[in-house]
């Protein structure tokens, strides 16, 4: 099983921020991870540290990597936690997919905040942004191809803000040292929580994952979406049942971790590998599940039903891209056969829900 790391080396021009400040990061993780093993420890699962090269030009790199290893990536990848800009300012920023969201809150509060020794970075996000957690919808980096393509479990995450040295001759040291980050604390903050988070996805026993915020993610998108399609001849019933559906097999598991957590049932687990070897693969496989053969209407290698870029912008990230798609054409054709374009991509959208219930809780739909 592999929790993977990546991080791009290509830059514009000389990259300080981007992408440098993330391979620092990436850097003193190796580091760390060897003075780990000097100690004796080894990791349960793997750890893959990736630098990415012709990020800049399409996400050549990580995108080519991916599709060339699909069969062995979508058979034994645990997730991807990706740093792009590791420090540009000031503010948490952090995206995933919402399985993570939890374990990326934990970690957060275990690191120091680098500009006040006496709160953590998760007082720094809450004062950013409220906590917010992104989604990884957007095409804007090398998580694209992990996520969007083959469906595992990612994160980014940044100590960020708007810069506006952006992508310009002006991104380099001297900006970095004199404004990004004057006493390199922001970049050892960034490589602890991005090691806290690989180390408890690789040394937990049962994966740390929490698909009750997916549910509450893809309500959401239903009721975004119901907004926008009000009076028209659509029905989103189909994903509200599906999501019905993944709610239940979401308390399902969650029954199976409590009884792992009370010590009289411990035991049995214990006794049994390959008990604990369906429950993790079930919440590794569940994320392959929301992904098409087919992918998009019209953007094919786009196969995640539910997180993908917006057809009119790739930076732009939106949920259900699929029906985002056809409600657009739709609302400029204005015809009963765009709109039943509209349902069809909802009833697509339905049917990889229902599939990754039926992942989540064993059983076949």
């Amino acid at each position: 099983r592999y929790v993977i790391l990546g991080n791009h080396r290509d830059a514009w021009t000389f990259g300080a921020a981007d992408p440098n400040s993330g391979t620092a990061a990436l850097l003193e993780l190796a580091e760390r991870l060897s003075k780990l093993q000097t100690k004796g420890w080894r990791p349960r699962r793997t750890i893959i540290l990736c630098n990415w090269d012709a990020e800049e030009y399409g996400l050549i790199g990580s995108t080519e990597w991916v599709e060339e290893n699909r069969a062995m990536l979508t058979s034994r990848t645990v997730a991807y936690l990706n740093v792009d800009v590791g420090v540009s300012g000031s503010g948490l920023d952090a995206s995933a997919t919402p399985q993570l969201d939890e374990l990326l809150k934990q970690a957060s509060k275990k690191v120091q905040n680098p500009d006040n020794g006496t709160e953590s970075l998760y007082d720094m996000w809450m004062a950013s942004d409220g906590s917010l957690i992104g989604r990884l919808g957007g095409g804007g980096s090398d998580y694209s191809a992990f996520v969007q393509h083959i469906g595992i479990p990612s994160v980014q995450m940044s100590i960020w803000s708007e810069y506006a040295v952006y992508h310009s001759v002006y991104d380099d040291f001297t900006w970095m040292e004199k404004y990004g980050d004057p006493m390199f604390r922001r970049h050892v903050a960034v490589a602890s929580i991005w090691g806290l988070v690989a180390l408890g996805l690789s040394d937990e026993e049962i994966l740390p994952f929490n698909y009750s915020s997916y549910v509450t993610e893809l309500e959401n998108g239903a009721v975004d979406i119901n907004k926008r399609v009000l009076g028209m001849p659509v029905s989103l019933s189909p994903i509200h049942k599906s999501i019905k559906q993944l709610n239940r097999a979401v308390l399902k598991v969650d029954s199976e971790l409590q009884a792992l957590q009370t010590w009289k049932f411990w035991s049995p687990w214990r006794n049994n590998p390959l008990r604990v070897r369906d429950l993790n693969d079930r919440l590794m496989m569940t994320e392959r599940a929301f992904t098409e053969r087919e992918g998009l209407s019209g953007r094919p290698w786009y196969k995640h039903m539910i997180y993908g870029p917006s057809l009119y912008n790739d930076y732009g990230a939106e949920a259900y891209p699929g029906v985002d798609d056809a409600i657009q054409t739709a609302k400029k054709a204005n015809t009963s056969e765009s709109w039943q374009s509209v349902q069809h991509e909802i009833h697509r959208v339905a049917r990889v829900i229902s599939q990754s219930a039926s992942v989540l809780s064993g059983g076949f739909s």
